[in-house]
């Protein structure tokens, strides 16, 4: 359980600008692609390791990540209150990950690449569900996707409603962090009780050990 939570807490900080613009912007649908960066994931020692990168990978590795963060906090700082403006500034962030996440990707070897897909899976925990080859391998029916999809809407509401009440000074900075946090463990219990006792056990051997 420690290191789910753990995970779930690496994946606030990966989705974090994310969060920044989401109290007003509407609720989308359930994503194809599962939040968070690459570059960042790619920057912590463990992961370097693990997958053996060399001091010129992990120097050009800094550089994209550096260009992420700095173009995350670019777009977040121009985000004005308007619903709509936020609903734009989040698809710029979208933007941004995807063109970052291709960079960061493409400095791998396809061995590191395959590697790395696993580790990512690893983090990620039940946010993996949202992966189109997870759920191909784990023969989601259409409506398993259904009941994922109210979960996702359900929970980007709620975390909607605890981004727009620190904004509005309600709550402080450490009370958002802990109710985010609550909410993303909650989530993650959520979307896995929509598997079946075969389907999670089929999950938990895709998704492999996580790092030490």
């Amino acid at each position: 359980m420690l290191a789910r939570l753990l995970a779930l807490l690496l994946l606030g900080s990966l989705a974090a600008p994310f969060a920044a613009v989401a109290a007003s912007a509407p609720v989308a649908a359930l994503p194809t692609k599962p939040p968070g960066s690459v570059a960042i994931l790619l920057g912590l020692d463990r992961v370097r390791k693990e997958l053996g990168l060399s001091s010129l990978q992990r120097a050009v590795l800094n550089d994209i990540r550096s260009d992420y963060r700095d173009g995350a906090r670019n777009i977040v700082a121009k985000a004005a209150a308007d619903p709509a403006q936020k609903a734009a500034a989040q698809r710029q962030l979208e933007v941004l990950t995807e063109r970052s996440n291709r960079r960061a990707l493409a400095v791998l070897n396809p061995e590191q690449a395959a590697a790395f897909k696993k580790i990512e899976r690893q983090f990620l925990g039940a946010y993996a569900l949202l992966d189109p080859e997870i759920q191909q391998q784990l023969a989601l029916t259409a409506k398993q996707k259904q009941k994922l999809a109210a979960v996702w809407a359900h929970y980007q509401r709620e975390i909607s409603a605890v981004n727009k009440a620190y904004e509005q000074g309600e709550i402080s900075h450490n009370a958002r962090i802990r109710e985010l946090s609550d909410l993303r463990y909650d989530q993650s219990d959520d979307m896995l009780e929509r598997l079946t006792k075969a389907q999670y056990a089929q999950f938990e051997a895709l998704i492999g050990r996580p790092l030490e």
